[in-house]
């Protein structure tokens, strides 16, 4: 009988010690668990964090490719300012002695293409040629 009661009392100490282990073991799946989830939602954050770089360095990419095509490809400049200047002041002197021709109703065509071509200096010559043919007409 003794030996039934010692039984039953270590059986009595082991059951508790048992059930402790059992919520020991789910308590330590749980902690496992959440260690888990917080392992995968770094590791979800880190992907997000690569990807966005990733992008990045594809933009940057992608500038530069710009850059370099926008410098492998030759400018070219529209004519210079002055020359437009120049052009235009040619064909002013042109008309001007285009029109003093056909005022005075003598002359030669020649001078407009002269005034055309050489402008100012053109148009200087015809002034003075013309000063010399006004004192045999009038």
């Amino acid at each position: 009988m003794k030996r039934y009661i010692l039984a039953s009392v270590f059986a009595a100490m082991l059951v508790p010690m048992w059930a402790f282990g059992q919520e020991g073991e789910q308590g330590k799946d749980v902690k496992h668990q959440i260690e888990l989830r917080e392992m995968e939602l770094q590791l979800q954050g880190r992907e997000a964090k690569m990807d966005f770089e990733r992008k990045i360095q594809e933009l940057e990419l992608e500038k530069r490719k710009i850059e370099l095509e926008h410098i492998r490809r030759p400018h070219k400049p529209g004519p210079h300012p002055l020359l437009l200047l120049c052009a235009v002041v040619h064909i002013l002197v042109a008309v001007w002695v285009y029109q003093d021709i056909r005022q005075r109703n003598c002359g030669s065509g020649i001078w407009i293409v002269i005034a055309l071509l050489t402008g100012l200096l053109g148009a200087l010559v015809y002034a003075v040629v013309r000063i010399g043919d006004t004192k045999k007409t009038d």
